[in-house]
């Protein structure tokens, strides 16, 4: 049997491990927690779909908001049946049509857990684009923001090595939804699928990060019609790209009380 598969423990978002800590030349033994890995597949109508590196949490709203994101359903509709078996590692989901139109092309994203992505709307990406006139971000709105997503970081604080990214509603100064993993991105995918799961609307809403913002981070804010993207570290180059062509507001190194602007800054303004 597999390491992956032997290991039961890591199906708590926080495992248990004893462990030694130096401090300068001083050893102490440390009983603390470290966060959980698994490799998670997706079954779509018997067949494998992916496999996902992923912590085990929010689970459910990270297989809806990946098939979306990636145009494989339209909305929570078109799901007949999803059963997330975490002993099993895998999620069994029946589609309303049948197995989806899955382009050939698979792209190895960014992530630092090597996410996959079907890359099902690269060749028309210009029907995301933001187009309407969305009331402009006062930079304190952003600042606050970023202590609500500290505030909400649970799996961090319990571990450490945790991503975090909150989405916050048009008009609210608080996060809505907050979604924790192992990879960047996987924290997209699973605000999309709460969102859905509670039938939220995300236009006009806000994206806050911890990590890095990637390009496919990017484009699935662009899917969301998130105008807003913000970051307590860096965008890529290729994100500010297709930030630029896609009318979308990217900030980066968030501070409290100092931020840059990368793209749009028309957006932000007191």
């Amino acid at each position: 049997m597999s390491l992956l598969l032997d290991a039961t423990e890591a199906l708590t978002p926080v495992v248990p491990r004893h462990y030694v800590r130096f401090v300068g030349d001083q050893a102490e033994e440390v009983d603390a927690g470290v966060i959980g890995e698994i490799r998670f597949t997706i079954f779509v109508e018997d067949r494998e779909l992916v496999t996902l590196m992923c912590s085990p949490h929010q689970l459910r709203p990270l297989v809806v908001g990946f098939l979306y994101l990636e145009g494989l359903i339209d909305g929570v509709d078109d799901l007949e049946m999803l059963r997330v078996c975490l002993e099993d590692r895998l999620a069994d989901v029946r589609l309303a049509h049948g197995f989806p139109d899955v382009p050939p092309r698979k792209i190895l994203t960014s992530g630092c857990t090597g996410g996959v992505s079907f890359g099902k709307y690269l060749d028309d990406i210009e029907q995301f684009r933001i187009t309407d006139d969305p009331p402009p971000v006062a930079p304190s709105r952003l600042y606050g923001l970023l202590r609500e997503l500290y505030d909400s970081s649970n799996l961090y604080r319990a571990s450490g090595g945790v991503h975090t990214s909150v989405f916050a509603e048009a008009g609210s100064g608080t996060p809505r939804y907050v979604g924790e993993d192992i990879g960047r991105h996987n924290t997209i995918d699973k605000l999309q699928g709460m969102a859905l799961l509670d039938e939220v609307p995300t236009a006009g809403g806000i994206i806050l990060a911890s990590g890095r913002i990637s390009s496919e981070m990017l484009f699935k804010s662009a899917i969301m019609r998130v105008p807003v993207v913000g970051s307590r570290t860096s965008p890529t180059n290729l994100a500010l790209a297709v930030a630029e062509r896609l009318n979308i507001t990217v900030c980066g190194y968030l501070r409290q009380g100092s931020m840059n602007v990368y793209t749009h800054p028309e957006r932000i303004s007191a």
